[in-house]
């Protein structure tokens, strides 16, 4: 466990330390496969797209962090654009987490890390299905990245608002 911790601290140092770019980052050994790491990089940029819009940006001041404050505001103090954050964050494999064992989990992190896991099969077949659902995802993860917790709010409606918000007409199924 203090491996694990020790590691996301580094990944997450790394990942301030890339220049800001909507695109795939991955560490060694929970690297994402080709096939899965495509998909992410495909809704990475679809996010960033939706990202573009003032309505899709305004779902970092409708949800919080655990104090309390916007998810626009840790943003603020990053110094980044929300488009630009999207490149902060680290995508791994997260096939061997117990989250991503027989579920329809397609992505999972913790409220305020900038590692997110990726169940590589579920998102790559939610990506197939539809790219605006997996989008939706990534921007999804990306909330919890800044802080945001769930239950509550819960993560369907997570999703769901940042359908609406971001203009897509379905909200996928069930993020962690």
């Amino acid at each position: 466990m203090r491996q694990l911790r020790a590691w996301m601290a580094v990944s997450s140092a790394l990942a301030l330390a890339v220049p800001a770019r909507p695109e795939l980052r991955s560490i060694g050994p929970l690297r994402l496969n080709p096939m899965h790491a495509a998909a992410v990089e495909r809704a990475l940029a679809g996010a960033a797209r939706r990202l573009e819009s003032l309505e899709c940006r305004r779902i970092l001041s409708d949800f919080r962090d655990g104090a309390g404050a916007p998810l626009q505001d840790r943003l603020d103090a990053v110094g980044v654009s929300a488009r630009d954050y999207l490149s902060l964050i680290v995508f791994a494999d997260g096939s061997g987490r117990r989250s991503c064992q027989g579920t329809d989990i397609m992505a999972v992190t913790a409220p305020g890390s900038r590692v997110v896991y990726v169940c590589g099969r579920h998102f790559l077949e939610a990506h197939q299905r539809s790219a605006a659902n997996a989008e939706v995802v990534v921007l999804h993860e990306a909330l919890h990245t800044l802080g945001l917790g769930e239950n509550p709010p819960d993560p369907l409606g997570i999703s769901r608002r940042v359908a609406e918000r971001c203009a897509l007409t379905t909200a996928p199924g069930r993020e962690d």
